[in-house]
């Protein structure tokens, strides 16, 4: 498992020569810059994937020349009055990729001899911010796992608690993320090889940071390899969220579709197969995540792994690292857990006369 301290390829500069921060750049200062909206600067950094990739480059190389929160946010905390106890919000405590986080977290912090209170969001901000606000005075430390709170409520709670943002970037903010790239180039190659030529990626939540990068990271993969590529969106990423992309699909097919996620991916399978339309001799399909019982439906599902495990043990020891003040660097890039791509029976070889399946 490689684990570098490298920028998010979405927010890139030199780190070797930062710039000094300079005092009271805002965002309306960045935009000034880029000659674009500030709407458009806080979609670029909360959205990434709903910027153009070129205008989005502008504006992270600008932010970095002209130091838009190029100063790490610090919480104060004192060692001798610690409750001894971190919180962990997650975004669904059902999806078994939280439920992984969690107990990986909950190890660790056990290791350490901190508890770990939970608290779900249910895709809610509002709810995220509610129990936040009712649990801070009780947590030394908060880990924000794939938030939907927007990066100014972020920045506030982190001046509150020492925080760390799992699967989002944030600048000025340390965070730990699943980088998909490698897995997602490794799946791309492999279903090329095999024909693919024309790919669906079906997209999770608007509010989503990681949705935005997965669909960033795919459009510049298959564009290095001139596929082509279409997105579908859905209003959650769920098993019948999944499902209900399957309809929108038929109506005009492609080779293969990559899902946001493992369970979005198996409920497009379902769809397909009340169709009696085959998986993979029809349509090859393509996961994120690899949860544990991806390997054990029907076909077994190809996906894109991401070490959960290793990522919330790390935003546990980031977490305490601030509390203890052990971390003495203004340094906050993000620290990149790599993926890959491990391929079983949900894909297979391009099947020539696909566009039969269209409305059978």
């Amino acid at each position: 498992m490689n684990i570098t301290d490298n920028s998010q390829r979405q927010e890139s500069g030199n780190p070797d020569k930062p710039n000094a921060p300079k005092p009271n750049i805002t965002i309306r200062d960045v935009a000034k810059a880029a000659g674009v909206a500030p709407s458009t600067v806080s979609r670029a950094f909360a959205r990434p994937g709903r910027v153009n990739e070129a205008t989005a480059q502008r504006i992270y190389d600008i932010a970095d020349r002209i130091g838009y929160r190029a100063t790490a946010i610090r919480a104060h905390t004192n060692d001798d009055h610690l409750n001894g106890m971190l919180g962990i919000v997650v975004a669904d405590l059902s999806n078994p990729v939280f439920a992984e986080y969690t107990r990986a977290a909950q190890h660790e912090c056990l290791s350490n001899g901190f508890g770990l209170l939970v608290l779900d969001s249910e895709e809610n901000a509002v709810i995220e911010r509610t129990s936040i606000h009712t649990a801070i005075q009780h947590i030394d430390g908060l880990i924000l796992a794939s938030s939907r709170l927007s990066d100014a409520g972020i920045r506030k709670l982190a001046q509150t608690k020492p925080l760390v943002t799992l699967n989002r970037s944030i600048r000025g903010i340390q965070s730990v993320i699943g980088d998909v790239q490698t897995g997602l180039g490794q799946a791309v190659e492999h279903l090329a090889t095999l024909g693919h030529r024309n790919f669906t990626y079906l997209s999770g939540p608007e509010s989503s940071w990681q949705d935005g990068v997965r669909w960033r990271t795919l459009s510049s993969i298959c564009s290095r390899h001139h596929l082509k590529l279409r997105r579908i969106p859905s209003n959650a990423p769920t098993f019948s969220g999944g499902f209900r992309t399957g309809e929108v699909f038929l109506n005009n097919p492609t080779d293969t579709v990559i899902a946001y996620n493992d369970i979005m991916a198996i409920g497009f399978i379902a769809a397909l197969h009340s169709r009696n339309i085959d998986v993979p001799g029809q349509v090859s399909v393509v996961g994120i995540d690899d949860v544990q019982f991806s390997s054990l439906v029907s076909p077994a599902l190809s996906t894109v792994r991401l070490p959960r495990k290793e990522l919330g043990t790390k935003a546990v020891t980031e977490v305490l690292s601030l509390i203890h003040h052990v971390k003495q660097t203004n340094d906050r890039r993000p620290i990149m857990l790599e993926s890959s791509y491990v391929v079983r029976a949900s894909t297979g070889k391009v099947n020539p006369s696909l566009a039969s399946i269209a409305h059978e």
